[in-house]
Order: C-alpha cells, then sequence, then structure tokens
C-alpha cells in the first residue's frame, strides 16, 4: 500500500515537472515582437482585441504593444529598425514609398475610411469650413486624409483652413471639447463622447464615393520580409489580427473589453455603440483591396503620386497565405 502511494507521488511529481518543463520550452520558442501602433481609437480594434485576446500567443508571438501617435512617426521607426512590423496606416505607407523606402503594406484591417468629422453646432455644412481650424492627429495621417476627403467634398483647398495637429484621436476630442478646433477628425468611441457633448455630425466619408480607403494597415520593409524566418512571422501576426476580425463581428464582450482596455472608455453605451458601428464597418478579411489604395493616392500632396502605380504599394500574398 506505501510503495503504491509512493508511486503515484512519484508519478505526479514526474507529471508536474514534464508538464513544467514543456511550458518553459513553449515559453522559449515564442517569438517576441515589438509593434508600433495607432490610433488609440476603433481603427486599431483587430489589434487591441488580439493582445487582449492573447490571439498572437496561439500562433507563437508575444507582442510588445508600443503607442505612437501618427502613422508617419511608426514608419520612420520602422525604417530605423525599431520596429519589424507596424500597425500604421496606408496613405502614409504610400507617401514613404514615393518618397523611395521599400515599405510594403501587407494588410488592411480598415480599408473603409472610419473617421467622422464632428463640428461645433454653428457649422451647418462643410462649405462653412473656409478659415476654420481643424483638429487631426498628425498631417499625414488617415484623420489627415479624412479632412482632406471632406474638403474636397465642397470643393474647398487644403490651404483655406487650419489643420491642426493634436498627436492622438483622444487629444483631438480634446481639442474639440476645449474650443482650441472647430472640427475634429474622429473615429469610435470618440465621436459618440464628441455627440454625447452636443457636438454636430458634419462629415462621414464611409457614407461617400470617398469611402474606400486604407485608415488601418499593417507595413513592413520589402527586405525585411525576404528572408523566410521573417516572413512567416509576419504571416502568423496576420493570422491573429484575421481571427480577431471574426471577433469583431461575432462577440461584443471580445470587442468592448479591448476597446475599454485601450481606449480607457468604460461608458457602456459608448461601448455598446462602437461594437455595433464596427461590427458593420469591419471586413472579414485583410485582403488590400486596390481601389483603397487608388483613392489614397489622390490626396498626397506629392510630386510622383500621380503617375504611381498602386499595385506596387502593398502585397495580398501574406494574407492569402494566412488564410489557407
Amino acid at each position: 500500500m506505501k510503495k503504491a502511494f509512493v508511486g503515484v507521488a512519484l508519478s505526479a511529481v514526474l507529471l508536474a515537472l514534464s508538464v513544467s518543463a514543456q511550458a518553459e520550452a513553449a515559453q522559449k520558442e515564442m517569438q517576441r515582437l515589438t509593434v508600433g501602433y495607432t490610433p488609440i481609437s476603433g481603427a486599431a480594434l483587430p489589434f487591441f482585441i488580439a493582445v487582449a485576446e492573447k490571439l498572437f500567443q496561439k500562433y507563437g508571438i508575444e507582442v510588445s504593444p508600443v503607442f505612437m501617435g501618427g502613422s508617419p512617426l511608426i514608419n520612420s521607426a520602422i525604417l530605423a529598425g525599431e520596429f519589424s512590423i507596424g500597425y500604421t496606416a496606408g496613405g502614409a505607407v504610400l507617401s514613404s514609398r514615393l518618397s523611395g523606402s521599400d515599405l510594403i503594406v501587407i494588410g488592411s484591417p480598415l480599408p473603409v475610411l472610419a473617421i467622422d468629422a464632428w463640428a461645433r453646432p454653428d457649422i451647418k455644412s462643410v462649405s462653412d469650413l473656409r478659415g476654420k481650424r481643424i483638429g487631426v492627429t498628425r498631417l499625414g495621417a488617415s484623420t489627415h486624409f479624412s479632412g482632406l476627403t471632406m474638403l474636397d467634398s465642397a470643393g474647398i483647398k487644403p490651404n483655406e483652413v487650419v489643420f491642426i495637429q493634436n498627436g492622438g484621436v483622444g487629444e483631438s476630442l480634446a481639442a474639440l471639447l476645449g474650443g482650441r478646433v472647430d472640427v475634429s477628425m474622429l473615429g469610435y468611441p470618440f465621436g459618440l463622447n464628441a455627440k454625447k457633448a452636443g457636438f454636430k455630425l458634419l462629415f462621414r466619408p464611409a457614407q461617400t464615393e470617398y469611402g474606400m480607403f486604407p485608415t488601418a494597415a499593417v507595413a513592413a520593409r520589402e527586405s525585411w520580409l525576404k528572408d523566410a524566418k521573417n516572413r512567416r512571422l509576419a504571416v502568423d501576426f496576420l493570422r491573429a489580427l484575421h481571427d480577431a476580425l471574426q471577433l469583431i463581428k461575432e462577440s461584443a464582450t471580445a470587442t468592448k473589453g479591448a476597446l475599454k482596455r485601450f481606449t480607457k472608455v468604460d461608458d457602456e453605451a459608448l461601448l455598446q455603440g462602437s461594437f455595433e458601428y464596427y461590427r458593420e464597418v469591419y471586413p472579414i478579411t485583410l485582403r488590400t483591396p486596390e481601389s483603397a489604395m487608388v483613392n489614397a493616392l489622390k490626396f498626397l500632396d506629392h510630386p510622383k503620386a500621380k503617375q504611381a502605380d498602386a499595385k506596387q504599394s502593398f502585397d495580398n500574398s501574406l494574407v492569402e497565405e494566412a488564410m489557407r
């Protein structure tokens, strides 16, 4: 009886050691990846969910998210070797490529311009914006492009308004609330905060001809992707984001939980409204539509933009591989 008990106890100890060793080995196999991301709003929702729900770990990646206020900053950091992959904006990637970089879009979580213009109540239409101050995160970021499409819809030139760079979407909301700007380009849930505070929805590009646009994009250097190991890492990164897209469609709990964690918004009505909005806006695939990149090129203030081939700015082969 005593021998049997000792045998069972020894087996239990060996099993525990085995499990511990397996866990330690699995931990060692995890690939660490620091990822720059922007913005702190629903445009980064797939990334937020993938972090919060540990979807990256599912594919063997330990992601350390680093917020940077504007996609141009992220792209510069990638080119400087600070990050290998960035959750950025397609318009800024296009601008970087036209200036000679080898950045390329490998996935588009949000190929729709889901950034709205919220204005003071006395501003009745977009045509009233001449001479007004428009809040964006940074020039060259998706909020800026959204503002440009708004002006274009009314035939207003960019030099007829003043763009104010605020650094983040939350800061752009604060600038609107504080009267430092007349209009702010905001994504959800911050747009709902503006509505709650009495501001007016002035322009929603997603409901116009300007709707297709690479608001959120995953980018990396082509030179980095040439290494087979790096390409596998990028494909696994995209697999996690693809799983997150499915949760946006299906799980209010995961969506609201991730938004609450990253945006610090804890108002249930705002979180539920954001879930309902983004559930309809987000696609079911990470493929980059050519039309979205073509639209972005139209608003780039660069001498090479008119002659550029949008097809050279993105590569859908990694998404195709990730979805197999």
